[in-house]
């Protein structure tokens, strides 16, 4: 489930929008504030995937909200729903990480339809950036898995080598044994590999 804050002043509004939002075929669950100070309150205690924020609010700005949020979060997104047409309004916005800037209308119900399309936008990226760093890990751990086994494969292949130039100058029936216990080593190594790989040890 997506976990949406919205904030705004105007109370009526917030109540139409958590109606209007929740009707959505999206599977979300909408908190409200009425104050940047309630809002990074509940920012604090909680978790939320997307921020909906006013520009103009009695204590501080959607700016405000927007820069205290981003000094510590890239994470969530964050739209600017505002009255204020401004444009350095939206420039600042944008620039400091806002995913989207909108202008109120009269519309409410086509407004919050944008609002909506805009929420699927934020949730795909989400969604996107998470297989993208989790295909990360797993390459990572496999490089990882990979480097270890070809260290103990090139470890005990040296050693056999130097028994086998053992045998080749002092004849020593002694070496033989030694190759012996080192190919038994590699071959129990190697099927601890596979092992690992197919019982699911190694998540790829």
């Amino acid at each position: 489930m997506t976990r949406v804050l919205f904030v705004d002043d105007d109370i009526e509004l917030l109540d139409i929008a958590k109606l209007l939002l929740q009707q959505s075929d999206l599977d979300i669950e909408v908190i409200v504030a009425t104050s940047v100070k309630e809002a990074l309150e509940r920012l604090e205690k909680e978790q939320f995937d997307i921020v909906i924020a006013d520009y103009l609010m009695p204590d501080a700005s959607g700016i405000d909200l927007l820069e205290a949020i981003r000094s510590s979060d890239d994470a969530i997104g964050f739209i600017m729903w505002t009255g204020h047409s401004r444009e350095e309004v939206a420039i600042k916005a944008l620039n400091l990480g806002a995913d989207y800037y909108i202008l109120k209308g009269a519309n409410y119900r086509d407004q919050f339809n944008t609002i909506r399309d805009v929420m699927k936008k934020i949730i795909s990226k989400k969604n996107t950036n998470s297989k993208t760093i989790q295909n990360i890990i797993s390459q990572k751990k496999a490089s990882e898995f990979i480097h270890r086994l070809s260290h103990d494969i090139t470890g005990i292949i040296h050693n056999i080598i130097g028994y086998a130039t053992l045998i080749e100058e002092e004849q020593d029936m002694s070496y033989i044994q030694g190759i012996s216990r080192l190919v038994t080593k590699l071959s129990d190594r190697m099927k601890s590999a596979v092992e690992t790989v197919d019982t699911g040890v190694l998540t790829l």
